[in-house]
């Protein structure tokens, strides 16, 4: 009996370290400092600096941070560097939303109203740290991604939109940042190269990706 005692005892001690939770979008909170690797690069489409109208290409590194199970879009604009982690949770409500943008796309069942469209395919939460420079505060703050679509010049894109982020210091309020609405557009292409990012599968077997390119942009023809 007590032999028999001991084996349940170990089973459910081995059984627990097998099943542990994942982590919740309330404590995804991943730190710079953490192990990871970088495992590629995108290009993507952004906003252009206020007031020139109209969005810009730039090229986003794709880092790993296996700790977390965190993946890394990180990209620097008018001396700003932003990384913007998405949990396992979100990159798959991504994979899902573009799977239905693509049949969207070939079915040209795309509304006229933009800013619905922002949210079309849901809404998940991310996680952003932003700073000026590596002495400046680094501002960090969970924020909701909207997953839609967006057209810009009658031409449509997949989009990824971080809501506004808001840090507050425990410093005091002098250090208190906030980053503003902050959207992402993909051509299909594009998305299908982060996509092929956020499988789980080529996590599993990460490789480093290659440099980047020019900064025009794309579009696809709708």
């Amino acid at each position: 009996m007590k032999k028999l005692s001991i084996l349940i005892a170990l089973a459910l001690v081995f059984g627990a370290c097998q099943s542990l939770p994942r982590v919740t979008e309330e404590e995804f909170a991943p730190d710079l400092r953490s192990p990871n690797v970088q495992i590629g690069s995108v290009e993507v489409q952004i906003n252009r600096t206020f007031p020139m109208p109209g969005i810009r290409k730039i090229n986003v590194d794709v880092f790993y941070f296996p700790a977390e199970d965190a993946v890394c879009l990180q990209w620097r604009v008018d001396m700003m560097s932003y990384y913007q982690f998405w949990s396992y949770d979100a990159r798959e409500a991504f994979l899902t939303a573009l799977e239905r943008y693509k049949e969207d796309f070939e079915a040209r069942s795309f509304g006229s109203n933009n800013r619905r469209a922002k949210r079309h395919y849901g809404t998940t939460k991310g996680y952003l740290i932003w700073q000026a420079s590596r002495y400046s505060v680094q501002a960090k703050a969970p924020a909701n991604i909207e997953l839609g679509y967006y057209f810009v010049d009658r031409a449509p894109y997949f989009i990824a939109n971080q809501r506004e982020a808001v840090f507050e210091s425990t410093r005091g309020r002098d250090e208190n940042r906030t980053n503003p609405e902050m959207p992402i557009y993909f051509t299909r292409a594009q998305a299908e190269e982060l996509a092929a990012f956020f499988d789980p599968s080529f996590l599993a077997n990460i490789t480093v990706g290659t440099p980047g390119r020019s900064l025009n942009v794309d579009i696809d023809e709708y």
